[in-house]
């Protein structure tokens, strides 16, 4: 058996452990056999197939994650006829612990953090030390520490101020749930250990990323950063980041997808016109925003959307209607973008909004250029600017809800193309798992 499947299958039934009354024996099939597990000792041969299988495994239910965030975040509705809760249950705000929504994702990020925690404790044995070299240590526990950061982090922003473990390397003796101030500053010194690390000795391989290791943990500090309100910890990672204000403003880190053997496909795909059976509907203030600023025509980044030709589809279980479907994969193997440089400039815009607002200016202005508008002129950097122009270029992408919940604008998400008179406010977190026991 594989390594990767040999983490994968492991993590799994630690993860079940966490989150059921079943009591599974460590590394114990379901089937039957036993698993062996790689904290006795990694071997050359078998780093590259682990450092795969845990890029493979952060892919796991993060299309059910994106969807969630954007419907949660009114850029988009879910229409799926064999589950009505996306209409009934996610855009209503009524957000149980017992849900998939909420269980799918947490279970399959707390599954790749056991991984990473499994490929760490293996380079405390002696046999792997004898085999890798303290540069080689550093390098892998920097990859480790940084996957780890990302996962955690992905957690936090679902359930926020109910707070996360981030101590579960033992599952019999899991951490106390940290508040969710606690947990960014535990996942911050995740990331700083990790970038020292890389730092240190490299990188490893393989890297299917698009971008370095090292690249990929400061564009994510500048994330956690900002969710502090740390402004110049956002500009000392993004210094040694891939930003580039002169760049591509797709370029960065990626979940990659392909057709071939046991791989998976994009599961953010879905083809026009799709009916009710599965579709993605773009909430109609997309294409025309009534608040400031207004809707400026000739963004290209409302070509995220395409009209439908049988426009408007009736998501029947929801009394809603829409007549755009979002378009931002054109294949089933289109890769998903974990963070890109456009979101990195608008992050740098954010933390020099106040000090530095001419850098500001400038770094909004590219963005613009390339989406085919105008500078916005001196002086317009705003917390509104930053709102609208996030709302744009990330589309889709799971950041709007977490950016008007940070902002503190929740209630300003509009909610008048959903049901009249029945919906609740928009929600600010989950709950924590009903599986946890709390």
């Amino acid at each position: 058996m594989k390594i990767s499947n040999k983490i994968k299958i492991l993590a799994i039934f630690i993860v079940i452990g966490m989150t059921s009354s079943c009591s599974l024996e460590e590394g114990q099939s379901l089937n039957g056999p036993q698993i062996t597990s790689i904290s006795d000792g990694l071997s050359r041969p078998e780093l590259p197939q682990v450092v795969a299988g845990i890029l493979s495994d952060m892919r796991t239910d993060m299309g059910t994650q994106r969807d969630v965030l954007s419907v949660l975040g009114r850029e988009y509705w879910h229409l799926q006829s064999s589950d009505p809760g996306w209409g009934t249950e996610l855009a209503a705000g009524l957000l149980s612990n017992s849900a998939f929504f909420i269980n799918r994702p947490y279970t399959a990020r707390y599954a790749t953090v056991k991984e990473c925690n499994i490929l760490l404790e293996s380079l405390e044995a002696e046999s792997t030390t004898t085999i890798f070299s303290s540069n080689e240590l550093a390098a892998i526990r920097g990859f480790a520490n940084t996957i780890k950061a990302y996962e955690l982090l992905s957690v936090l922003n679902l359930v926020y101020q109910n707070g996360i473990r981030t101590d579960v390397a033992d599952p019999d003796n899991l951490g106390s749930f940290e508040t969710y101030d606690e947990a960014l500053t535990t996942i911050m010194g995740l990331l700083d250990s990790g970038f020292s690390d890389i730092s240190t000795g490299g990188e490893v391989s393989p890297n299917t990323l698009g971008v370095s290791y090292s690249e990929f943990n400061r564009a994510i500090t500048a994330q956690v950063a900002m969710y502090q309100g740390n402004n110049a910890k956002v500009l000392s990672a993004l210094a040694d980041s891939f930003m580039d204000i002169n760049g591509d403003m797709g370029f960065g880190a990626y979940f990659r997808y392909s057709a071939a053997g046991a791989d998976l496909l994009n599961p953010l795909f879905i083809a026009l016109n799709s009916g009710d059976t599965g579709a993605a509907v773009a909430y109609p203030d997309f294409i025309e925003d009534p608040s400031m600023p207004s809707f400026e025509p000739g963004d290209t980044r409302l070509n995220k959307v395409v009209a439908r030709s049988d426009f408007p589809v009736q998501l029947e279980l929801a009394g809603m209607a829409g007549a755009y479907d979002v378009f931002i994969y054109q294949s089933s193997t289109d890769p998903v973008g974990i963070i890109r440089n456009e979101e990195l400039l608008l992050l740098y815009a954010e933390a020099n909004m106040v000090s530095n607002p001419s850098d500001a200016e400038a770094a909004i202005d590219a963005v613009r250029s390339a989406a085919g508008l105008g500078p916005i002129g001196a002086g317009n950097v705003d917390e509104d600017r930053i709102i609208f122009e996030r709302r744009y270029s990330l589309f889709g992408e799971g950041h709007r809800w977490i950016d008007m919940r940070r902002f503190g604008r929740l209630a300003e998400i509009n909610q008048d193309f959903d049901r009249i008179g029945d919906l609740s406010p928009v929600p600010s977190q989950f709950p924590i798992p009903q599986s946890e026991g709390l």
